[in-house]
């Protein structure tokens, strides 16, 4: 193993025999070669130790748990003995292409502002298709309001940056440490996501329901009433499910749903004037944005919306302003003639 790599992939695994193999190999297979690979097995009771034991490569650095520790804390064991200047994150049943460790740490030289910076990703496993997120530090922030639009497994981030904020995982959190720490990170650095698929992530039945996990989102919650608190906004859950179904784009037919949301989104604009906590021109446009597809899409009366859009100060510019109104008269006459 190099005395002071580049980089230090930190993966922890519990009972991932299954796929362990195929994530060390595209690892060890990276074309950027300087780098130590710490694996925690958080006492895995199937064969992942054989297999981790079978390799003989000095870059792999193997700790076993003597109990479960779960997610987060085994990692910070990682990181608190890693070397590299870059810890970069790897799941024990995710695939690297080869560039990627690569590209992630010119990126990162590249752009010294960035702390944090993951990746796009090919899904594979019961679902298929390209996950793709923002790429600019304002974009991702705004997201973060409403969901985690880094993928962990993805994670290129400074060593430095972990020391001097503190930025380990929250060893209470077992669902949503990643999320946790980017919240955390939010005013110490920008973010990144490189625009370009770097990592194969592996989707499962238990990956697929994570949004209907009330234990998860029960945690997930928490943050993001951290988030909006940072933004000046005293929030509860309802109005953090009207938010996150606002930029979802899932309307429903609730009494005053389209007043709602409004008075939400406008104290939102009015907040981050006084916080300054997002870049205020992209956040009004982000917001804006949201509330047009509202009145848009709204299943409440076309009257009403159209009453509504226009004495709103949340608009875009006139030509926007013109279309939505010419979508909600469109809407108004052929509900006329139905009648």
């Amino acid at each position: 193993m190099t005395k002071n790599p580049l980089c230090s992939i930190v993966m922890a695994v519990y009972n991932g025999a299954e796929t362990l193999k195929e994530a060390i190999d595209s690892v060890l297979n990276q074309t950027l070669i300087d780098f130590e690979f710490i694996i925690i097995n958080d006492a895995s009771n199937d064969n992942s130790e054989l297999i981790i034991k079978s390799y003989d490569d000095p870059r792999i650095i193997y700790i076993k748990n003597s109990c479960n520790k779960y997610l987060g804390p085994s990692l910070n064991e990682g990181i608190k003995i890693a070397q590299g200047d870059y810890i970069v994150r790897m799941d024990a049943d995710d695939i690297c292409l080869p560039n990627r460790l690569e590209n992630q740490y010119n990126f990162m030289e590249k752009n010294r502002s960035i702390g944090i910076s993951g990746t796009w990703a090919q899904l594979f496993g019961i679902r298929d298709g390209i996950l793709k997120y923002e790429t600019e530090d304002s974009k991702i922030k705004i997201k973060l309001l409403y969901d985690c639009h880094i993928l962990h497994p993805s994670i290129i981030i400074r060593k430095s940056l972990i020391f001097k904020q503190n930025l380990f995982y929250d060893h209470n959190l077992q669902h949503s440490e990643d999320y946790d720490l980017f919240v955390r990170a939010f005013k110490h650095t920008e973010f990144a996501n490189i625009g370009e698929v770097l990592i194969k992530y592996r989707t499962t039945e238990s990956s697929e329901t994570r949004e209907t996990d009330e234990f998860r989102n029960k945690f997930y919650n928490s943050t993001k009433i951290d988030l909006f608190q940072m933004l000046g906004i005293k929030i509860n859950e309802t109005e953090l499910m009207l938010y996150k179904n606002i930029n979802l784009q899932r309307y429903n037919e609730t009494p005053d749903y389209l007043l709602k949301s409004q008075s939400l989104l406008k104290r939102m604009i009015e907040s981050n004037k006084k916080t300054l906590l997002f870049n205020q021109k992209a956040f009004e446009n982000h917001i804006i944005k949201l509330f047009e597809n509202v009145c848009r899409n709204s299943k409440e009366s076309s009257v009403h919306i159209f009453k509504v859009y226009c004495k709103s100060s949340l608009r875009s510019n006139i030509l926007n302003k013109v279309k939505i109104l010419s979508i909600l008269l469109s809407k108004i006459i052929l509900s006329t003639f139905k009648k």
